[in-house]
């Protein structure tokens, strides 16, 4: 597998970009900017090139239906085919996140670009929490192949 050099970080919802609300922890909007306010915080260099995009509405993974699994498939081969994207990071609630991998693992047969997903236990900014290091971990993964 080749170094991307157009990753696509799909946000789906789940906890790992939750923020608090009147009704507790919800999906929110705006996780881009709080990404990318962390990689410069942290100096991730090793990190690949890459844009965001949030799949509306965004959910929690709860709430997850075949019909989101087909709605993630027409984003990625979209980002894929139409976009050029060589690689594609979908961010993910970890309550389903396994389901959705298996879907996609045949709903995605012949793609031949690399689709990883990740999530987190916390949502972004907890203390010792896992987000970052999962999604920059993730990330660093795609960039060594």
């Amino acid at each position: 597998m080749a170094t991307p050099e157009k990753l696509l970080v799909l946000y789906t919802g789940g906890t790992i970009g939750m923020q608090m609300s009147e009704a507790g922890l919800a999906p929110a909007s705006g996780f881009e900017a709080r990404m990318r306010a962390q990689q410069a915080e942290e100096a991730q260099g090793e990190l690949p090139q890459w844009q965001f995009r949030e799949l509306l509405p965004l959910i929690d993974s709860a709430n997850m239906n075949p019909g989101h699994w087909l709605a993630l498939r027409d984003a990625i081969v979209a980002a894929v085919e139409v976009d050029g994207h060589d690689a594609v990071l979908v961010l993910h609630g970890t309550d389903t996140l396994a389901y959705s991998a298996a879907a996609l693992s045949f709903l995605l047969l012949g793609l031949g670009v690399p689709v990883l997903l990740t999530g987190a236990m916390q949502p972004a900014g907890v203390a010792g929490g896992d987000a970052w290091p999962n999604l920059f971990g993730a990330m660093r993964a795609l960039r060594r192949g």
